[in-house]
């Protein structure tokens, strides 16, 4: 990064926060003329009885589709559609990479199989205690605790410090499921 000087680590929630469902957080590194992001899960959330005849509601992607020339990379962390289900639906606007567990990739597979046109994602495996490079961000796949195999928090590492992205975990001390958070 040229400008590391008026750099910032930033953190920008497009779903997800305050709510149940439809997890869409965007992290970005740089000043902010130049920033680079990534967006960790892409899920859905479920109606109630305010949105009659809906079906799911998705995030509004808007900001990172007017920023996409900084956009590298999407990271999923666990399979449960509040976190993943969005996708087939979302990439397509945004066609970067896609990071993801061997388990969340088998389901987006069958997912796919069963909804006729939906694309072709792309996906890169990682797994537990596995470290990757996603532009200027280091991740570090931390495994928890959860209800589905391979959930992973996330340690993100930039020049400016390291966040911890907990996707969704559980203090479980005998877990049916995976190891211990």
């Amino acid at each position: 990064m040229a400008d590391r000087e008026n750099a910032e680590l930033v953190f920008a929630p497009l779903g997800g926060v305050g709510e149940i469902g439809m997890n869409f957080a965007l992290y970005g590194y740089g000043p902010a003329d130049a920033r680079e992001w990534i967006v960790v899960d892409v899920g859905v959330t479920f109606p109630d009885t305010a949105h009659p005849g809906v079906d799911l509601i998705l995030p509004d992607t808007r900001f990172i589709e007017e920023n996409i020339d900084g956009l590298r990379g999407i990271v999923i962390t666990h399979a449960h559609e509040d976190h993943y289900g969005a996708l087939l639906d979302i990439w397509p606007r945004l066609k970067v990479p896609v990071w993801m567990t061997p388990f969340t990739a088998g389901l987006l597979e069958a997912k796919r199989q069963g909804e006729q046109g939906a694309p072709k994602i792309p996906a890169s495996i990682y797994r537990a205690g596995e470290k990757f490079t996603i532009g200027p961000f280091e991740i570090e796949a931390i495994p928890v605790a959860h209800s589905i195999p391979e959930p992973m928090s996330l340690a993100i590492t930039t020049p400016a410090g390291t966040v911890i992205h907990t996707g969704d975990w559980k203090i479980d001390p005998a877990p049916t499921i995976g190891p211990k958070t």
